[in-house]
């Protein structure tokens, strides 16, 4: 008997041996290699939905200027009426100082909703 001819059985097993394992290392075609995830589950799902990974809604709403917020949706809970206490300016006319959390300030065109100031952010 050759040196081929024994080669040739233990070539046949390991080749069945390695189709057989790659589908199980293959994964599910997204890159999480068997990952079976929270992807569509959960009470975060919604928040991952279309945010490309960076889990939208998972921090605290970064303010900026030109933003615009729904003034409708502030309470006046927020306003910031004592704003000399806080060391801030006094508002323009049409213009409140709101203060959304602790330490950030956003001064606010009542009219439009449009961000003239943030402070803290």
């Amino acid at each position: 008997m050759n040196r081929m001819t024994r080669l040739t059985p233990i070539a046949a097993v390991l080749a069945t041996l390695a189709f057989a394992a790659s589908p199980a290392l293959a994964g599910d075609g997204k890159g999480h290699k068997g990952h079976k995830g929270h992807h569509g589950k959960g009470p975060h799902a919604a928040a991952m939905k279309g945010d490309n990974g960076l889990h939208l809604g998972w921090y605290k709403q970064q303010y900026k200027r030109g933003d615009r917020v729904v003034w409708t949706n502030i309470d006046e809970r927020y306003y910031v009426d004592d704003y000399r206490a806080y060391q801030l300016t006094t508002p323009p006319a049409g213009y409140r100082w709101v203060r959304p959390m602790d330490d950030r300030y956003l001064l606010v065109n009542i009219a439009t909703g449009v961000i003239a100031n943030a402070l803290g952010y």
